[in-house]
């Protein structure tokens, strides 16, 4: 992508959820008022925040304590556990980049039988295996080189389920036409749509790099761009060990960029509730 490419696109467009989960940190808390200021920098009317809030508070996200811009927003104890699991995994992205997740060669199988009287349950277990970079073999059968099952149970368990799954593992997996680990990689987990999806990421990188915005409002506007970005990217990301990756892995290289840019502009507002530590 040119330069004038980049600077031509549109920003990525935020979505309320972003800006509210961005917004109340990890602290779980944030102002109202600050609240709305960051969605109208980003385009977004106060009218469709509320309605998120609403939203999110009937889902047993959130409670509001007070009214109008004066009031603020806390995360609720459920959410609280459901927003550190999502934290958990975007880390393991950036402790892998560092060679803090070696790959020790085995394949994990995870299987599951739950019957049609039991949907909600079955798909709860589709959706965490499909979170967490599974990918299907089989109707109930997944593959992964990372061992998902604690995660797919902690998963679960937040929705109320206990994990019925049956796990093995082995380093003797033969695929038709796949003869090394990286080839059955490719074959399940094609790099083209996973290097597609930073694309976002590298334009808002590239647009912070270009300009440091002034003023607490824009720099949390700014981060929440390139948050977003970055989750866009993640949910698409299966995050394979780098053992079956061929060459030099581009979204490596993108995260490091996010990791600098994102330092510098934390430097700017370190009590920007995006980024508590």
């Amino acid at each position: 992508m040119t330069v004038e490419t980049v600077a031509d696109a549109a920003p990525l467009e935020v979505s309320p959820r972003t800006v509210i989960e961005g917004c109340l940190g990890v602290s779980g808390r944030t102002q109202l008022d600050f609240l709305y200021d960051v969605g109208l920098e980003l385009g977004i009317p106060e009218q469709r925040v509320r309605l998120a809030i609403r939203r999110m508070e009937a889902a047993g996200s959130l409670r509001q304590v007070g009214r109008g811009r004066a009031g603020r927003l806390e995360r609720t104890e459920a959410a609280t556990a459901v927003a550190a699991v999502e934290d958990q995994l975007v880390a393991f992205a950036f402790t892998q980049d560092e060679g803090g997740a070696a790959w020790d060669g085995r394949w994990w199988i995870l299987a599951f039988s739950i019957p049609e009287s039991e949907r909600s349950e079955r798909d709860a277990v589709r959706g965490a295996l499909t979170l967490l970079g599974a990918v299907a073999l089989a109707p109930g059968m997944y593959l992964s080189p990372h061992e998902l099952g604690p995660e797919v149970a902690r998963l679960l368990a937040l929705k109320g389920f206990d994990s019925r799954l049956i796990v093995a593992a082995t380093t003797e997996l033969h695929i038709p036409g796949c003869v090394a680990a990286a080839e059955i990689a490719e074959q399940y987990w094609p790099a083209a749509p996973t290097l597609a999806a930073y694309a976002p990421l590298e334009r808002e990188l590239a647009r912070a790099e270009r300009a440091r915005p002034g003023g607490p409002v824009a720099i949390a506007a700014q981060a929440l761009r390139l948050s977003e970005a970055l989750d866009q990217a993640l949910r698409v990301d299966p995050l394979l060990p780098r053992e079956l990756r061929a060459g030099s892995w581009h979204p490596e290289a993108v995260r490091r960029r996010f990791l600098a840019v994102w330092g510098e502009l934390r430097a700017l507002a370190p009590e920007l509730p995006m980024f508590e530590e």
